[in-house]
C-alpha cells in the first residue's frame, strides 16, 4: 500500500465546507499530505424544518445517502493507509453511515453530531466536537453515547450548532482551540523532542548557585534570584552577555568558572518534575520517538539523564558540544529533523521557556509550553506555543 492518504468532506444542511469548521479542517488535511473529496446532495427541506421530525430527518438522510452512493462507490479504499471522514450535523451521521456500508475503516471528526450519528458510529473511530447548547442533540446525550462508544468528546460551552457563541472574539478563540484539536488528529504526533532544564528536570540550584559562583569572581554578588534564573534555558555564553553586558574574554572567563563548580560538585542537583518518569517510559510503550534537544552542553546532559536514570527512554539526544555558545534552538531540532529523516508534521517540542517556543516555530514544528518551569507563560504563547499544560500529566493526555 502506498502512502497515500484521503479526507472525505460531508457538509450539514446549510453548513457547507466554505463556512470555518469545514474550511479550516480541509485546509490543515491539505496541508497535512490528504487527497480531499466533498460529497453533496441536496434537501427537499430547510434544516430549521426537520429539527425535530424524525420522520423528514430520516427521509433527508435517505436522500444524501442516494446521491453519494456513487461517488463513494468509485474510490478504492484499500489503497489509502489513512482515511479520515470529516462531518457536519448530518453529515457526521452520512459518514458513519458509509463507514460501516462499505467497510472502510476511517477515521472520524465529527463535529456537531445528531443523534442518529451515535447510532452508527463504530467504537473508539474518533472525535467529537459538541456545543453546550446545541438544540439539536441534548448534552446527555452526546456526552453517553461517547463514553459508551469510546469516543473523545470536546465540548463547547455556550456554543450553538455552529459551534459559535455570538461572540466573534470567543468564537475565534474556540476556533483556534478547536483547529488545534483536529490538526493533532489528522496527524497524529509521533515523535516528542523535550527540552531538559525547566522540563524534565529541576535544576534551579544547580545552575543558579553555578552562576552565582562565576559572578562572585568578577566581584558581583548578591543578585536576585529572578535574575540568575534567567539562565535556565538559554547558553550561559548569551546569558552573560544579556544579562552582564559582557566581553567575549570576560564570557568565556565566566563560562569557564561556571563548569568547573558545576561539573565538579553541583550537575547531578536536579530533582525530576512529578510524572515525567510515567511520561516518559508510557510513550515508549506506545511508540513514540522520544528525543532531548537541549541548550546544555550534551556532554553534560548525557551524564544528568544517566545519573537520574533518565537516558533509557530517549532514542536520540540533540545538544551542543562545549565550545558551540548557540541558544538556537531551532538549529537543534532541524539538526534532530535531518539527522533522523523526520517528518515534520509528526513532530513536537515540549518546552518551558520562550526559547524552546520560538525554537519548534522557526523550524516549522508544533510545541507544548509547559507552565511548571521557569519560563514566562505568556511570552511562551506570544512565540506561537500550540497548546499549553500545566503537568506532565497533562501533556500525555495531550498526546
Amino acid at each position: 500500500m502506498d502512502n497515500k492518504k484521503i479526507a472525505i468532506i460531508f457538509p450539514g444542511m446549510g453548513y457547507h465546507s466554505d463556512k470555518p469548521l469545514l474550511y479550516f479542517s480541509k485546509k490543515l488535511a491539505r496541508e497535512n499530505g490528504y487527497e480531499l473529496i466533498e460529497v453533496n446532495y441536496d434537501f427537499p427541506y430547510k434544516a430549521r424544518e426537520i429539527m425535530n421530525d424524525k420522520v423528514k430527518m430520516k427521509e433527508a438522510f435517505e436522500i444524501a445517502a442516494d446521491q453519494i452512493k456513487e461517488k463513494l462507490g468509485e474510490i478504492s479504499f484499500t489503497t489509502y493507509s489513512d482515511v479520515v471522514f470529516i462531518g457536519k450535523s448530518i453529515g457526521t451521521a452520512l459518514a458513519a453511515y458509509y463507514d460501516r456500508k462499505l467497510q472502510v475503516g476511517a477515521r472520524h471528526i465529527v463535529f456537531t453530531p445528531v443523534p442518529q450519528t451515535f447510532e452508527m458510529l463504530r467504537d473508539k473511530s474518533g472525535i467529537v466536537f459538541h456545543g453546550l447548547d446545541d438544540p439539536w442533540c441534548p448534552t446527555d446525550i452526546a456526552t453517553s453515547m461517547c463514553k459508551k462508544l469510546g469516543l473523545e468528546l470536546f465540548t463547547v460551552d455556550k456554543a450553538n450548532h455552529s459551534l459559535e457563541t455570538g461572540s466573534a472574539t470567543t468564537d475565534i478563540r474556540n476556533l483556534m482551540g478547536i483547529m488545534k484539536k483536529v490538526k493533532a488528529f489528522i496527524t497524529p504526533y509521533r515523535v516528542v523532542m523535550f527540552d531538559l532544564d525547566g522540563t524534565l528536570t529541576d535544576s534551579g540550584r544547580a545552575i543558579t548557585s553555578s552562576v552565582a559562583y562565576a559572578l562572585s569572581d568578577f566581584g558581583i554578588t548578591d543578585q536576585p534570584q529572578e535574575k540568575l534564573e534567567t539562565f535556565i534555558g538559554p547558553s550561559l555564553y548569551d546569558s552573560f552577555v544579556r544579562e552582564y553586558q559582557m566581553d567575549d574574554k570576560d564570557c568565556n572567563k565566566a563560562v569557564a568558572l561556571y563548569r568547573s563548580i558545576y561539573e565538579k560538585e553541583r550537575m547531578y542537583d536536579v530533582d525530576i518534575y512529578e510524572g515525567i518518569p510515567t511520561l516518559l517510559n508510557n510513550l515508549k510503550e506506545k511508540g513514540y520517538t522520544v528525543i532531548l534537544i537541549t541548550s546544555k552542553p550534551l556532554v553534560f546532559a548525557e551524564k544528568i539523564l544517566e545519573r537520574v536514570d533518565l537516558s533509557k527512554y530517549f532514542d536520540h539526544m540533540v545538544g551542543p558540544d562545549l565550545s558551540d555558545h548557540s541558544s538556537d534552538k531551532k538549529r537543534l531540532i532541524e539538526i534532530a529533523i535531518n539527522t533522523y529523516d523526520l517528518d515534520k508534521n509528526a513532530c513536537i517540542m515540549v518546552g518551558d521557556t520562550a526559547y524552546d517556543i520560538k525554537g519548534a516555530v522557526d523550524a516549522g514544528i508544533d510545541s507544548i509550553a509547559v507552565s511548571y518551569g521557569y519560563g514566562n507563560t505568556e511570552e511562551m504563547m506570544r512565540e506561537g506555543a500550540t497548546f499549553l499544560v500545566n503537568s506532565a500529566k497533562e501533556i500525555e493526555a495531550l498526546l
